[in-house]
């Protein structure tokens, strides 16, 4: 899954997870509100098993995303990998982001091949 508000960047990024083969079906979400009512109707099989999670958006951005993900039950939050992509290289973000026990990885945008790999690598 990818949740971002820019369409380009989540054009960019999922073709690059297409063609590199990361995910056979990438769901899009524009805001973090989207994203948190698509994970609430879904049955534990019908989840991603990873989400690419930008920081700065309207609404509700990465940081009450992830404060909303907290409240999901357990085995939820087990299954699914939270990677922040974001174009913040803000010291501040990462440091909050570093003290999140459901985020795996703190990425710079855009996702490229070499990103794709070590997130494999991390996930096996």
């Amino acid at each position: 899954m990818l949740v971002d508000d820019n369409e380009i960047d989540v054009f960019i990024n999922q073709k690059v997870i297409e063609l590199d083969h990361f995910s056979e079906n990438v769901i899009t979400c524009y805001s973090g509100r989207e994203a948190l009512d698509y994970l609430s109707k879904k049955e534990s099989n019908e989840l991603p098993n990873v989400i690419f999670l930008d920081l700065n958006m309207p609404v509700i951005d990465g940081f009450e995303f992830l404060e909303a993900f907290a409240s999901f039950p357990e085995e939820v939050r087990r299954k699914i990998t939270i990677i922040v992509l974001t174009s913040s290289d803000n010291d501040y973000d990462k440091d909050r982001i570093s003290s999140n026990d459901d985020v795996l990885l703190f990425q710079s945008k855009p996702i490229t091949e070499e990103k794709l790999n070590n997130i494999r690598k991390l996930l096996t």
